[in-house]
């Protein structure tokens, strides 16, 4: 067994062991180096169906490699080069001496030794008829496989083309998209000019920095170590605490210039409790009420540090590079261009061979012929051997006229069949030169418009990336050029969420209160007639459903921890920014409006009576408790070993109700 691989230039068939189909493409294609000097640049493997074969996979991955279905090897530097590929002529030895042989053993005198000589010159015409036959089906064979190379290449070319032709019509449609969409680029890229103006006069809250600043100070600052900034920064620090503490304690502004107002964001109870562990004290914090004279940065200054070295100037730079760049004017020659690829990859006059199946099946038709001469050379040359053993066995030189007669018409016979044996593989050699001629002008065609096709695919992508970037960077665009707008919106909708939660809080809690009470006065009167009645000859036969309870989980428990990561913003920086932002923001910075919260309030009061009355003892649990209490003594006043109890006799029923107090339902 062994491995074939066929170079479709020159039509040779190439042959390696087998132990190379279990190895990679990249082994193989070095092999082809080593053994027939072919460099593995140059080299181009693809198997039946177009496929090309990817260095890294194994070479029996494909369906590919027999005598009948071998590795298509295309040499690039073979297709390049402006000489077309030579088929070499091969002549055997005794191919152009059957002629004189014969006129030689024509001349013979008729004697057995001329017999013999005949005989031997009639089987030599047969071996080389052999030879010249097997040959001939070689390089029809090796047409055939040609002619499966090029199907093969064209194959992978349709694969090329319809790739190429599926990009460029997604990147057209992508084009389109953006043609129609310029104009609104470009309005957004001048209303982000507008919110960057807006931005740089809005002032960044420092509560909203000062959880990331604390973990970049915590990851840069090693143990035990205390860095020059660090020390100047507390030395500025210190200043301005002192100057902070020479003010006036009537002083009723900040160091942002807003008033001092009551903070409703004090919460009660464990919400304080929350609170203390997230904030530190004002001695361990750096962001204390003297910092705040120092934090002087805008919203655009924040947004230019968060993606760097892309601030809002370098993504605006972009997208007009990029617009520059996808200009119709550049981009439509270009567009021109990749549709006259695909024109020129669908040349059919280029791609189908006209009469090659005609002629191939001429060539079939000539081995045919060419076999037909083989074996009538074969008749003849034993028909020799049978006169020459006829004649030795005889041993009458009075037959050997006539045999040496016959014998030289079968030899000029032998030749003319010999002769159109030669006539045929000239022919076969000669057809072969001219499809070698004929591919290597399609192929160094192929490779042209492959090549074209893949450099103008690459610009394709490009420019569709290019899009995509473009799109993406819009995107960024229209997101920033609301960034004031949602930056005012988000710190009223913080400051609104704080009232509420406090206000929510409050009422949650109290609404918690009263309902625990009221539910563990309801679990305790249940509790009481549900001992009382449990031993009952009622029970479950007339008064079902006395063994239900109310849901404990409702008004019994405080709700679940919500708003605890917000930023600690306070109605006084809603009035600062209020004073300080321009007027484009001002209606998103209005004080929020809180629900009513007093319909609630009122609920809570009412809750509080029905708590009061549920705790009240009425006339019904005050006899309920008396007649668990004399169940209790009478239980205890029988002992264990006494044959009856109270409640065996029903003479004795009246003595267990109460004497103090008749029941209710007596009256």
């Amino acid at each position: 067994m062994k491995l074939y691989v066929f170079l479709v230039n020159t039509g040779t068939t190439l042959t390696f062991d087998t132990e190379l189909a279990v190895q990679t493409v990249a082994d193989l294609k070095h092999a082809i180096q080593a053994k027939y000097k072919i460099a593995t640049q140059h080299q181009v493997l693809v198997v039946n169906g177009g496929e090309c074969m990817v260095a890294d996979r194994r070479v029996c991955n494909y369906s590919a490699g027999t005598d009948t279905n071998p590795i298509f090897l295309y040499n690039k530097e073979m297709i390049l080069c402006d000489r077309a590929p030579t088929i070499p002529k091969t002549t055997f030895s005794a191919e152009n001496e059957m002629g004189l042989k014969v006129e030689e053993s024509l001349m013979m005198p008729a004697v057995f030794h001329t017999v013999a000589s005949r005989t031997q010159l009639a089987v030599e015409m047969y071996e080389v008829a052999k030879k010249l036959c097997a040959f001939c089906e070689r390089l029809v064979h090796d047409e055939h496989l040609q002619h499966q190379g090029w199907a093969a290449i064209m194959a992978n070319l349709e694969d090329c083309t319809y790739s190429f032709q599926k990009l460029l019509t997604k990147f057209e449609h992508a084009y389109n998209h953006y043609e129609h969409s310029v104009e609104d680029i470009k309005l957004k890229l001048t209303s982000l000019g507008t919110a960057v103006s807006v931005m740089a006069k809005i002032p960044l809250l420092e509560c909203l920095t000062r959880h990331s600043y604390r973990e970049c100070q915590e990851r840069l600052r090693l143990p035990g170590e205390e860095t020059e900034a660090e020390r100047f920064n507390s030395s500025l620090l210190y200043e301005a605490k002192s100057i902070v503490g020479k003010k006036s304690p009537s002083s009723t502004l900040t160091s942002y210039g807003h008033p001092e107002q009551d903070n409703v964001f004090q919460q009660s109870g464990e919400d304080k409790d929350v609170n203390e562990e997230k904030t530190p004290n004002a001695a361990g914090d750096e962001f204390n009420v003297g910092d705040q004279v120092f934090f002087n940065v805008s919203l655009l200054d924040w947004i230019n540090v968060q993606d760097r070295p892309n601030d809002v100037e370098s993504l605006v730079r972009k997208c007009f590079d990029s617009m520059n760049r996808l200009d119709p004017g550049i981009l439509q020659p270009f567009l021109l261009e990749c549709h006259e690829t695909i024109a020129k990859l669908d040349n059919q006059n280029m791609k189908a061979i006209k009469g090659l199946e005609d002629r191939l099946y001429a060539l079939d038709q000539m081995i045919a012929s060419c076999n037909r001469l083989v074996n009538e050379q074969k008749e003849l040359a034993q028909g020799f051997l049978a006169n020459q053993k006829r004649a030795e066995n005889l041993k009458d030189p009075s037959v050997l006229p006539d045999l040496c007669l016959s014998h030289a018409n079968q030899l000029m016979i032998m030749l003319t069949n010999h002769k159109k044996l030669v006539d045929i593989k000239q022919k076969c050699t000669t057809a072969k030169q001219e499809l070698a001629n004929n591919l290597q002008v399609r192929l160094k065609w192929c490779c042209y418009v492959m090549l074209h096709a893949d450099q103008n695919g690459e610009k394709l992508q490009a420019l569709l990336r290019l899009l995509t970037e473009l799109q993406e960077r819009v995107r960024v665009v229209e997101a920033l050029s609301t960034v004031p707008q949602m930056y005012c919106l988000a710190v009223v909708e913080v400051v609104r969420r704080k009232m509420f939660t406090k206000h929510y809080r409050e009422w949650a809690s109290a609404l918690v209160k009263e309902g625990k009470q009221l539910y563990e006065a309801e679990r305790t009167k249940r509790e009481s007639f549900g001992k009382l009645f449990r031993r009952s000859f009622l029970r479950n036969r007339l008064f079902k459903g006395l063994d239900s309870w109310p849901a404990s989980s409702f008004c019994t428990r405080k709700p679940r921890k919500f708003d605890f990561e917000l930023p600690d913003i306070s109605l006084s920086d809603l009035q600062f920014l209020q004073t300080c932002c321009p007027p484009e923001v001002q209606p998103f910075l209005r004080v929020p409006t809180l629900c009513d919260f007093e319909p609630l309030n009122q609920h809570i009061q009412v809750l509080r009576n029905l708590v009061k009355a549920a705790q009240s003892l009425d006339e019904m649990s005050q006899t309920i408790t008396d007649l668990l209490t004399e169940q209790k003594l009478l239980l205890l006043s029988f002992t264990p070993s006494s044959p009856a109890t109270p409640f065996s006799n029903p003479s004795n029923w009246a003595s267990v109700l109460p004497t103090a107090q008749k029941p209710p339902w007596s009256k």
